[in-house]
């Protein structure tokens, strides 16, 4: 069955190869799960260039100087040796751009925990796989991720000394988990949101009326706040952090570093100016959050779900030509922000 492979020093370069193949030898405690379809957006381009510093590709252990990038999908248990699961359950988490997984699971209040050896180490967050029986929500398998880190954010920031009169600039403003984020934030007016996109864009991310302003890259001058601010990039360009750091001067207060829509951008060596950018990690703040989060998204998922259903369509595609092309649009930043990408490679598919 195809799976897709990048190379790891060469993300541009991938292919598709016979994935993991429909076993029949089961060790004790092993189990095969049927990956059903997985979604794709740009937080699957951050896992690949952070695969190295963040452990992304321990998850799913390739031929050397290759990767299997992570995806959050949905996946039917074909059989088990293990009772922790039992054939034909569904879960959600994170599986291979392929067809099928074997997992070593153990049992978990809301699914299993994958305990292969190959993820010791890893945050418990990514080898967690909840029990979706009965869901079959297609917009729900790309947002559910992206949206728990938007409220994750939209707790740090509670925490910034922003309320009553401030503003929060992001970048790559038409990135789901960014314009999820904005939904959080207006929500808690007088705090204003402005976002930053391409030209192209700009017109689209207006369009979703979260943002109190939405400005081109070229006009980040006309860039100026009232009070204190807070910048959330979503972009990983260094060099455009620095200028917006050099913009907002001492207004500037926090500046917390996301994901990497523009992965290519050139490394910037020169050091930003005012408060030291902070990378967020979600695993970290999740664990640390824990009920408090929970009971959070539930809420607040409620009051996005009907944003979302005007912000994005949900495109399904089977096979591995389409896998390949869905990928090089997002590394490339072609793909449309409007669309949400699921991707079956079901035996029988296309490749």
């Amino acid at each position: 069955m195809p799976e897709l492979r990048v190379r790891r020093d060469e993300l541009a370069s991938c292919e598709l190869v016979d994935g993991e193949p429909l076993r029949d030898d089961l060790a004790e405690g092993e189990a095969q799960l049927l990956v059903e379809r997985f979604a794709l957006s740009a937080n699957n381009i951050t896992y690949a260039v952070m695969g190295d510093a963040m452990g992304y590709w321990r998850m799913f252990p390739a031929t050397p100087g290759w990767g299997r990038i992570p995806a959050w999908g949905y996946a039917r248990v074909l059989a088990s040796r293990s009772p922790a699961l039992t054939e034909g359950q569904r879960m959600f988490g994170l599986v291979p751009m392929g067809t099928y997984l074997t997992v070593h699971p153990v049992a978990h209040s809301r699914g299993f925990v994958d305990a292969a050896p190959h993820r010791a180490g890893l945050s418990p967050v990514y080898s967690q796989y909840l029990s979706v029986d009965g869901e079959d929500d297609d917009a729900a398998l790309v947002l559910r991720p992206l949206f728990g880190t938007s409220v994750l954010l939209d707790l740090v920031l509670s925490e910034a000394g922003l309320r009553g009169a401030g503003t929060v600039v992001l970048t790559s403003a038409s990135s789901k988990t960014a314009y999820g984020l904005a939904h959080l934030l207006r929500r808690q007016p007088p705090l204003q949101t402005i976002g930053f996109t391409s030209a192209a864009r700009r017109a689209w991310v207006e369009g979703l009326g979260l943002y109190d302003a939405v400005l081109a890259y070229d006009r980040l001058s006309d860039l100026d706040v009232p009070g204190r601010a807070a910048l959330v990039d979503f972009a990983g360009d260094r060099a455009l952090v620095r200028r917006v750091h050099e913009q907002l001067g001492d207004a500037l207060v926090r500046s917390i570093l996301v994901g990497f829509t523009h992965w290519q951008a050139e490394a910037d060596k020169e050091p930003a100016p005012g408060p030291v950018p902070e990378f967020f990690f979600a695993p970290d703040e999740m664990v640390r959050r824990g009920r408090e989060l929970g009971q959070r998204y539930a809420s607040a998922w409620k009051h996005f779900a009907p944003v979302a259903e005007r912000a994005m369509r949900v495109e399904r595609v089977t096979g591995g030509d389409e896998l390949v092309r869905i990928y090089r649009d997002l590394l490339d930043g072609d793909a449309d922000p409007a669309v949400g990408h699921v991707v079956s490679l079901e035996p029988g598919s296309s490749t």
